[in-house]
């Protein structure tokens, strides 16, 4: 038996009036769901942290490199956050010569932090014994 066009012109208005109750009820769904979730793009402040490595090294030495820069008891102390204010930090004196090194202006290549790196044995000189090798360029170092 074959279906005429009154069946199907009748089977799709049944489909597009179920659709259009389908969006209605998501939109409905959707908008309950965002009155209960929290907002979005809520990013905490970042805070100092002040690793347990890094507490140890001020209560051995009464200074700490921390990222890059070295700080006192006094300057932790300073940036702790209120969730770290009650961390125990030492009363050890500043070992002066601990300190002068870690003061110490040390010559930068292009990264920073980085002197040299193998098979480089000091800033812009490599290794003798493999200069002019493939993929090694740059002038050997002096021997000394």
């Amino acid at each position: 038996m074959a279906e005429t066009k009154d069946d199907i012109a009748a089977e799709r208005d049944a489909l597009k009036a179920e659709n259009e109750q389908l969006k209605a009820r998501l939109a409905e769904a959707s908008s309950a769901a965002a009155e209960l979730a929290p907002a979005r793009g809520y990013a905490p402040a970042q805070t100092f942290q002040l690793s347990e490595g890094d507490r140890q090294e001020l209560i051995a030495h009464g200074v700490v490199n921390v990222g890059g820069v070295a700080m006192t008891r006094d300057d932790v102390r300073a940036k702790l956050g209120d969730d770290q204010q009650n961390v125990d930090l030492g009363t050890a004196e500043i070992d002066p010569a601990t300190a002068a090194a870690m003061q110490q202006h040390r010559p930068q290549g292009a990264q920073p932090g980085v002197d040299f790196v193998y098979p480089s044995v000091a800033p812009g000189q490599i290794d003798p014994a493999v200069a002019g090798t493939p993929g090694i360029s740059g002038p050997a170092a002096d021997a000394k």
